[in-house]
């Protein structure tokens, strides 16, 4: 039969010992470095998606202005395997600046978030002048200053993290050089 003392000293026994104790321990603390590592390479992975859209941005209106409106068309391909004229003799064309610089994506970056814009139209020289980069038609002529813009859509894959997406942009503006 239990008394209150054996009741008693059961209980006091039981919170005396420290059996499992540091499985506890060692639970909570592998959760704790667990998270913290997820933590560093999500954020490690949002920087190298931020520093890839600043550099393809650069690439592509790098791209653009060695392809000027002035360069001989004889020598492109009437079609390309790669799906963008490579050949340094070809005019630069909306599309082919979209798929150069979603040709230069890395392993991490979805090519499907990435967004680009080129406009070389912005009718105005470095020097002022309006003329002949006003005019769509020749916006691609030489001294005329072009505008590459990448965005992408970044998201976290971790499950802690926040699910809504970031946004990166990027933006280089260069003159035509050809």
């Amino acid at each position: 039969m239990l008394t209150r003392r054996t009741v008693r000293q059961s209980f006091s026994h039981a919170l005396g010992n420290e059996r499992g104790s540091q499985t506890v321990e060692f639970a909570l603390s592998i959760l704790i470095l667990m998270t913290m590592i997820f933590a560093i390479m999500e954020f490690s992975r949002a920087m190298y998606s931020y520093e890839f859209i600043s550099y393809a941005a650069q690439e592509g209106a790098r791209y653009a202005i060695v392809r000027g409106y002035e360069t001989s068309e004889s020598n492109c391909p009437a079609s390309s395997p790669t799906s963008f004229t490579i050949s340094f003799s070809c005019i630069a064309q909306q599309a082919d600046v979209q798929n150069y610089v979603k040709s230069l994506a890395l392993p991490l970056i979805n090519r499907n978030n990435l967004t680009v814009t080129y406009n070389t139209s912005l009718g105005v020289t470095p020097d002022g002048a309006t003329a002949p980069c006003s005019n769509p038609n020749s916006g691609n002529s030489k001294g005329c200053l072009i505008k590459v813009t990448v965005n992408y859509s970044f998201g976290f894959i971790a499950p802690f993290m926040p699910k809504n997406a970031s946004s990166f942009s990027g933006a280089s503006e260069k003159v035509i050089q050809q």
